[in-house]
């Protein structure tokens, strides 16, 4: 009984504390500081549960991760609008091979669509796009988005594709 009078003191002092310094927040601190006490509490219940033997420390530990997965939220928002355009280019490319037969081979490209995926502008066929000009250009995206560093196969393919049509036509 002791302890749980122990243990209540100390949260009212924490809850006292906390809204002396919340009354001085700007907007913004007041945002993250409520988003810490929560978080805070959370965990603080969880302890006090494990410690009165009201919880397993396996579940205690499972629940602790749950104010983490906050983090991997924003993770995901981030890849899922690259992840949807791949799969919805990807189904178009099925459908348009289930219709039609290959009329030719996947090195052509179109010259724009090849200069946009490399970020190249100018005139091929007037000299403003020189090989070392594309060579540089893959090698800087291929060393970003190279499936061992993280990329995938379909975006390295892409620029492999259209450097090999950008050098065919340069070298024609």
């Amino acid at each position: 009984m002791l302890l749980k009078l122990l243990f209540f003191a100390v949260i009212v002092t924490c809850v006292i504390i906390f809204f002396g310094r919340y009354k001085k927040m700007n907007d913004e601190q007041k945002r993250k500081a409520l988003w810490r006490a929560g978080v805070g509490a959370f965990l603080g219940v969880l302890v006090l549960l494990v410690m009165f033997q009201k919880m397993h420390w396996i579940g205690a530990a499972i629940a602790a991760l749950i104010p983490f997965l906050r983090n991997a939220y924003g993770l995901v928002a981030q890849i899922l609008p690259f992840w949807l355009q791949h799969k919805k280019t990807q189904q178009s490319q099925n459908t348009q091979q289930e219709q039609s037969p290959p009329a030719t081979s996947p090195n052509n490209m179109a010259i724009t669509e090849a200069q946009d995926i490399l970020g190249l502008t100018g005139d091929i066929y007037k000299g403003d796009i020189t090989v070392a000009m594309v060579q540089d250009a893959h090698r800087r995206l291929i060393q970003k988005l190279h499936p061992d560093r993280g990329g995938n196969d379909y975006l390295a393919a892409k620029i492999n594709q259209a450097r090999d049509s950008l050098l065919k036509i340069l070298k024609s």
